[in-house]
C-alpha cells in the first residue's frame, strides 16, 4: 500500500499539495527540465490548474521575448539588399527572454534560426513568431511559428496570406494583427490580416486607407493600431497619420496628428492608454501618452541621457511598467552599444538594467507575457 502511495506523490515524503506548491514556485526557465522529470510531473506542468495556482500563490513571472541578432555586429546596419534596403550584419536571429521578475536573462531553444527581422506577439499563453526575411534570400517570408508557453511546445502555424517585413504587429482579443510593411521589392503594404491563434488560421481584413511601410504596431483600447509609416515613393519620409481597425463596423479609421519624429516605437498600458517612445526628429528624445482624437500628445517623461536611436519597448507588469531597450551613443571605446531600462508608469522614473554581453544585441521585436 504503501508503494501505491509513493508512486502517486509528486515529491517522495512531501503531502502533493506541499509539493505542487514547491514546483509552482521553480522559475519558468526550468520547466523544460522539470517536464523531462516524469510523466507525473509533465502531466502537472501543463496542467491548466498548474498555472492558475501560480497565479493563486503569486508565483508568476513577467517574460519578455525579444527577437534578437545572435551573431556579427550589434547594430542593425551592416548590409545591404539588391533593393538597397539596409541589412544586419548577422545571419541569425533568435529568440532571447528577459525576466523582469528575477532580472535574469537567457536565450530560449528554437527549431531554427528565426527569419531576421520576424515580428512576435503574445496570445493566451502562446508566442507567435512570424514573417521577416529568410536569412538567405533576404526575401520576406509567410512563415508562422507558435511556441505554448505551458507546454513548451513549438508548431508550424498557418503561413501569412502576404508575404511582408516591417509591418505593424499587435495582439487584440485573442488575435494577431498584422498590417502593411513592404514586399520582396520594397513596395509599401496597404493590405491587412489576422491570426486566429487557437483556429490555427488568418482572416483577411479590408485594406487600409493608405500603404504604410515600416509603421508602428500598437494595441490601445481594445484596438489594432498601425501608426504612421511612408508610402512606396516616400521611402523614410514617415506620415503624421495613423490607422485604427474597427471590428465590429470591419473598417479602419483614421487619426490625424499621430507621429512626428524619425524613429520609435508605441506601447499600450492599462486603461486603454497608448505611450510613444521617441527618437530624432529634431526635438528631445521623450516619452509621451496620446490624449486622444487626434489632439496630440503630452510629455511624460524623457529617455535617459544618451539614447540615440531604434527602441524597442514592451509593458508589462499589466500595463504598469514599460520595459525599453535602444542602441545609446558611447561614452567610451568598447562600450557596449545598447542598454536596457525600466520605466515606473506611477512615478515616470527609470531604473537602469544590467544586459549580459550575448544579450547586448541589436533587438528587433519585443513581446510580453505574465506566466
Amino acid at each position: 500500500m504503501r508503494n501505491e502511495e509513493s508512486a502517486q506523490e509528486l515529491i517522495p515524503g512531501l503531502p502533493n499539495d506541499v509539493a505542487l506548491d514547491c514546483l509552482a514556485r521553480v522559475p519558468h526557465r526550468f520547466h523544460p527540465g522539470l517536464r523531462l522529470v516524469s510523466r507525473g510531473w509533465r502531466n502537472l506542468l501543463t496542467a491548466p490548474c498548474f498555472h492558475q495556482h501560480r497565479e493563486r500563490i503569486e508565483a508568476t513571472e513577467d517574460l519578455i521575448f525579444l527577437v534578437q541578432a545572435l551573431l556579427g555586429k550589434n547594430s542593425g546596419g551592416g548590409g545591404e539588399k539588391g533593393d538597397g534596403a539596409t541589412v544586419s550584419s548577422p545571419e541569425a536571429y533568435g529568440l532571447s527572454i528577459y525576466n523582469a521578475t528575477d532580472g535574469s536573462w537567457h536565450r530560449l531553444a528554437t527549431p531554427k534560426p528565426i527569419p531576421l527581422f520576424a515580428q512576435v506577439a503574445a496570445v493566451d499563453g502562446k508566442l507567435v513568431v512570424m514573417g521577416g526575411w529568410d536569412p538567405v534570400t533576404l526575401d520576406p517570408v509567410t512563415e508562422v511559428r507558435v511556441l505554448d508557453l505551458k507546454r513548451g511546445e513549438w508548431r508550424i502555424g498557418a503561413s501569412m496570406v502576404v508575404a511582408r517585413s516591417f509591418f505593424a504587429c499587435a495582439a487584440v482579443a485573442g488575435k494577431v494583427y498584422v498590417a502593411g510593411g513592404h514586399d520582396a521589392w520594397k513596395n509599401a503594404l496597404q493590405g491587412a490580416e489576422a491570426y486566429d491563434v487557437e483556429e490555427d488560421r488568418w482572416l483577411d481584413l479590408p485594406a487600409m486607407g493608405e500603404k504604410r511601410d515600416e509603421c508602428k504596431g500598437v494595441a490601445a483600447g481594445g484596438r489594432f493600431w498601425a501608426v504612421s509609416g511612408y508610402g512606396t515613393e516616400g521611402q523614410g519620409r514617415f506620415v503624421g497619420a495613423a490607422e485604427w481597425y474597427d471590428a465590429d463596423a470591419g473598417k479602419w479609421k483614421r487619426e490625424e496628428g499621430m507621429w512626428e519624429w524619425e524613429e520609435g516605437v508605441c506601447v499600450g498600458l492599462a486603461g486603454g492608454r497608448m505611450w510613444s517612445v521617441e527618437c530624432g526628429g529634431g526635438r528631445e528624445n521623450m516619452v509621451r501618452e496620446y490624449k486622444g482624437n487626434g489632439k496630440g500628445w503630452r510629455e511624460v517623461a524623457p529617455l535617459p541621457a544618451r539614447t540615440r536611436v531604434r527602441p524597442s519597448a514592451a509593458a508589462i507588469d499589466g500595463g504598469e511598467r514599460v520595459f525599453l531597450v535602444a542602441e545609446v551613443e558611447a561614452e567610451a571605446e568598447g562600450m557596449e552599444p545598447n542598454r536596457g531600462w525600466i520605466l515606473e508608469v506611477a512615478s515616470a522614473t527609470w531604473t537602469r538594467l544590467e544586459i549580459p554581453s550575448r544579450f547586448n544585441r541589436f533587438t528587433f521585436s519585443t513581446a510580453a507575457v505574465r506566466l
